[in-house]
């Protein structure tokens, strides 16, 4: 059985808590296997576990109302606007999920594929590990079996793992937010400029694609088509329990990056 919960718009830091907690509770057998979709209160961009903040803009990011958060998980900076963001997670156990990040991945990744289909949006997977531009953006070139669509990068997704669960989300771009991502970089302009145009024509979000925005509801139905099949068990609604609700409040310090005692 996976549990699936819809939720709804939050701070950066409570979703990031959020996805810790529930991780925590399928690792030790509390939760079944969980896949969580959510949204972002305000624009928000989430750094990797061990990102530089100095890489950040900081004023940038004050001047334009965007927040900040620090994610369980590794890679770079990804900023979450309208977009629908998913949680996997499931026991380090479970029986078709390699004993290893990248092998991991790829199922995850088959169950996406299968679940975006079912909204006529074929995407591949990238089977390649490709250059980066070595700026602090999570876009500039997908990882290996990342979703992609024409080769452009479609979902980025970052995994953390240890002896007891997986924990792997990302971002499922509705209108990718192509102008606040790059300026949200302390680069100098000609960097700047060329990561512009390497992202608009790298890039692809679900706008692009089906000329339309599509709802949480219709994501989640989508999971249950695409992680039933890939994943051979029952997806159902759940909801999150009073002790994910309570381990969530206090991991919230954890992933708080209090911008305004930053100079």
């Amino acid at each position: 059985m996976i549990r699936l919960i819809i939720d709804t718009y939050h701070m950066g830091s409570w979703n990031m808590a959020c996805d810790l907690s529930i991780a925590k509770h399928v690792g030790k057998n509390l939760q079944p296997t969980t896949i969580r979709l959510y949204e972002w209160t305000l624009p928000t961009l989430s750094l990797g576990r061990f990102q530089k903040l100095e890489d950040i803009d900081i004023t940038y990011l004050k001047n334009n109302n965007i927040d900040i958060v620090r994610r369980p998980t590794g890679g770079r900076a990804v900023l979450h606007h309208k977009e629908l963001t998913y949680l996997f997670s499931s026991n380090t156990n479970h029986p078709l999920l390699p004993n290893n990040v990248i092998g991991s991945y790829k199922i995850i990744a088959e169950a996406l594929i299968k679940s975006l289909k079912k909204l006529n949006i074929n995407c591949d997977v990238e089977k390649n590990k490709n250059k980066h531009l070595n700026t602090p953006a999570c876009y500039d070139a997908p990882s290996i079996y990342e979703i992609t669509i024409d080769k452009k990068k479609f979902i980025g997704s970052a995994q953390y793992r240890n002896d007891q669960y997986i924990l792997q989300h990302g971002s499922i771009p509705i209108e990718f937010p192509l102008e606040n991502y790059v300026n949200s970089f302390k680069m100098k302009n000609d960097k700047k400029e060329k990561l512009y145009n390497h992202l608009k024509n790298k890039v692809i979000d679900i706008k692009s694609i089906l000329k339309r925005n599509i709802s949480i509801d219709e994501m989640a139905d989508a999971f249950i088509s695409g992680f039933s099949e890939v994943f051979n068990e029952e997806v159902f609604i759940g909801e999150l329990s009073e002790s994910e609700y309570e381990l969530t409040k206090k991991l919230l310090e954890k992933f708080e990056i209090d911008i305004d005692s930053i100079s």
